[in-house]
């Protein structure tokens, strides 16, 4: 079996859920279990350690991660709070990035269909989980069927531990299958109790199946088991926290957050079982774990930044391994430069609370880092150690920025940006203005409101018109002149070139034909500028050109009034007479898109895929109850399209999208898009 170590210990626990679930709540009453508040904040008050922030308030939802720092004798548990909304998944993404545990919330009252989503994002970062039924004491909380409907989420991995001994108003403890123990709820938290013996038959056979799935994970605990030895609590949980870092067990226990209930067994527990989890890094591109040892060469990475008024710019960063002083200095792997530790700190809520050191697996606020960045490792000396490449997010919309001043709105967008990667600031060509990329409608209204109250920025959002392109209908040829006398140097240059279509989605060519220097060298350039600049503003249409090999075949120049300008000029006008000459295809772009559902919606997404324009071009089953959708849609069709899906499959239901193809687009929609002209 594994033996403990006696030395301090620091780990990272995760809270995640959907929104009303209580997440919150449980934070306070750990606190409040741990002895580091004497009594709980309430969310409705707005007293809370986290979910301060006004916009938070506002919404009555966590929209951000929250940090607070308990301890548990020797060992320091750090919280993380993340919002249950699914504009916010991205902080739950990083919350679980440098988690060694999830505590993942549920309600006591039913798991909903979004709740998977929640799940999955666990699942997919390989995070060892404790389940928490909250709310056991609430109207119309039903543990039966909230634990089939975790068997069904979670799988046969799913372990219930606790017993509870009535719901709702009638909830009065629970049993402790473990320790083979009843316990009461009181004032004052768990306290011994009696064994219904109604209870005795069930809990003695759910206990043999608990005890059954943790025997596995340790060969002579198996055979004492089967010697019908007696088996020490403490060293099944030893054993039952080996198996759950492994994923081979998922604890489930029960209480209520605003009771206290349960919390303090939670705590408990958590201190007992929950390991540091090593860390996957790339160092000299390779994919190593690094181990949470303290003894180890030093390695911070930073998972948050606040940009706060008074204190400045604050990096939250988690001890990878090693230890961490407040006079260290340490070099950014991204950038190479040394940065300095003004100060060490761990953040409790919005207090900053001074540290003397920090061990791996403490998660630490520094200031003063001004070139730091989320995602960038510290380490000590010259060490080549970057972190993974985070998954791209698929954005649920896009908005044109309307605003008065640019400069200033562009300024504390990505000021924005840097406290939230998932807020994506691109200029569109197309729109000729700065684009959000946002994660849904209420992602996008806390943007507006921050940027208000901030930055003394307003601020509205328009819907950017979608890409349209035009290419030349069939080759032609044509000629551009430019001829000018205004007294001492005119202007003057002829171009004669071919146009002809090639595949839209492959650059556009330019061919120098031309021979016995009608067009002298030191112009070809230009040439091939005013060329690519006429396609750039737009064709007939107004739409930006693509799709075109243009060979420069002959031309005629001057001695003294030939000139870059007008040699840019001429190609310019050569091409725009080309296009007139032959017409214009009007093109979209049609996306190759992969749609990932739950299989019990595979139907509607078919069916709104076809409203879409799309075409289907197969489908595949994928893991747990999931069909994966290939198809071709117009890039159109995609706006907005995160936001309907997650409506329709209950948040479950993602996609990806790609450039694959032009094609030529309906009149309808030429004549509803917007030119650039």
């Amino acid at each position: 079996m594994v033996t403990r170590t006696n030395h301090p210990r620091a780990r990272t626990v995760a809270l995640v859920g959907r929104s009303g679930v209580g997440k919150t709540s449980l934070l306070e009453a750990l606190m409040v279990a741990a002895g580091a508040r004497e009594r709980p904040g309430r969310v409705e008050d707005g007293t809370t350690l986290c979910g301060t922030d006004p916009e938070e308030r506002r919404h009555h939802a966590s929209l951000s991660i929250g940090t607070a720092v308990l301890r548990v004798g020797d060992d320091r548990l750090t919280l993380l709070d993340t919002p249950g909304l699914a504009d916010f998944g991205g902080e739950v993404d990083r919350a679980l990035d440098v988690a060694d545990v999830v505590l993942f919330v549920v309600a006591a009252q039913g798991v909903p269909a979004d709740t998977a989503a929640w799940w999955r994002r666990c699942r997919d970062a390989g995070v060892p989980a404790v389940v928490f039924v909250n709310a056991l004491d609430a109207e119309r909380a039903d543990y039966e069927s909230v634990l089939g409907e975790l068997e069904a989420l979670v799988g046969p991995t799913l372990a219930p531990l606790e017993i509870p001994l009535g719901v709702g108003s009638d909830a009065e403890g629970f049993v402790d299958l473990l320790r083979d123990e009843a316990f009461g709820f009181g004032p004052e938290g768990e306290t011994p109790g009696t064994m219904p013996a109604s209870l005795v038959d069930l809990e003695a056979r759910a206990r043999a199946s608990l005890l059954e799935a943790i025997v596995v994970g340790d060969d002579e605990m198996t055979e004492r088991y089967l010697d019908n030895q007696e088996l020490a609590w403490d060293e099944l949980e030893e054993v039952m926290g080996r198996l759950m870092s492994e994923g081979r067990i998922v604890p489930v226990t029960v209480g209520s957050a605003l009771r206290g209930f349960g919390v303090r067994r939670l705590l408990t527990l958590l201190d007992e079982i929950a390991e540091s989890r090593p860390i996957s890094m790339v160092q000299a591109g390779e994919v190593v774990a690094l181990a949470r040892d303290p003894d180890a060469e030093s390695v911070v990475r930073a998972f948050k930044v606040i940009v706060d008024p008074y204190v400045g710019r604050i990096v939250v960063a988690e001890v990878v391994s090693g230890r961490l002083a407040g006079d260290d200095t340490l070099t950014c792997t991204r950038t190479g430069h040394e940065e300095r530790v003004h100060g060490l700190h761990q953040l409790v809520g919005t207090t900053m609370v001074p540290l003397d050191q920090a061990i791996a697996g403490d998660v630490v606020a520094l200031t003063k880092l001004n070139d730091v960045q989320i995602g960038d490792v510290l380490v000590r000396g010259r060490r080549d150690l970057r972190p993974l490449a985070p998954a791209p997010a698929t954005p649920a919309l896009s908005m044109a920025v309307v605003g008065d001043d640019d400069d200033k709105l562009a300024t504390a967008l990505h000021r924005l940006a840097e406290e939230d990667p998932s807020l994506g600031l691109r200029h569109d060509r197309v729109a000729r203005s700065l684009v959000v990329d946002a994660m849904g409608e209420l992602h996008l209204q806390v943007i507006q409101e921050r940027l208000r109250r901030r930055f003394n920025v307003a601020v509205s959002w328009a819907p950017p018109p979608v890409a349209h392109f035009e290419t030349i209908r069939a080759a032609t040829e044509s000629e551009g002149r430019v001829k000018k006398q205004t007294g001492g140097h005119g202007q003057f240059a002829v171009v004669n070139i071919l146009v002809e279509p090639i595949e839209p989605t492959a650059p556009w060519e330019f061919v120098d034909a031309v021979v016995g220097g009608a067009v002298p060298r030191q112009y070809i350039g230009a040439v091939r500028h005013g060329i690519e600049r006429a396609m750039e503003h737009g064709g007939p249409s107004g739409h930006p050109v693509v799709g075109l090999r243009v060979t420069l075949r002959d031309g005629k120049s001057h001695s003294v009034d030939s000139s870059e300008a007008a040699f840019e000029t001429a190609g310019s006008v050569a091409l725009r007479a080309a296009l007139e000459k032959a017409g214009t295809v009007l093109l979209e772009r049609v996306m190759a898109t992969e749609v990932r559902v739950p299989d019990w919606s595979l139907g509607d997404v078919l069916t709104d895929l076809a409203s879409r324009r799309a075409r289907v071009v197969g489908t595949r089953a994928a893991d747990e109850g999931e069909t994966v959708v290939s198809a071709l849609v117009p890039e159109a069709s995609l706006v907005r399209y995160g936001l309907d899906l997650r409506q329709s499959t209950g948040g479950q239901g993602r996609y990806e999208a790609r450039v694959d193809h032009f094609a030529e687009a309906p009149v309808a929609v030429g004549r509803s898009s917007t030119n650039v002209g």
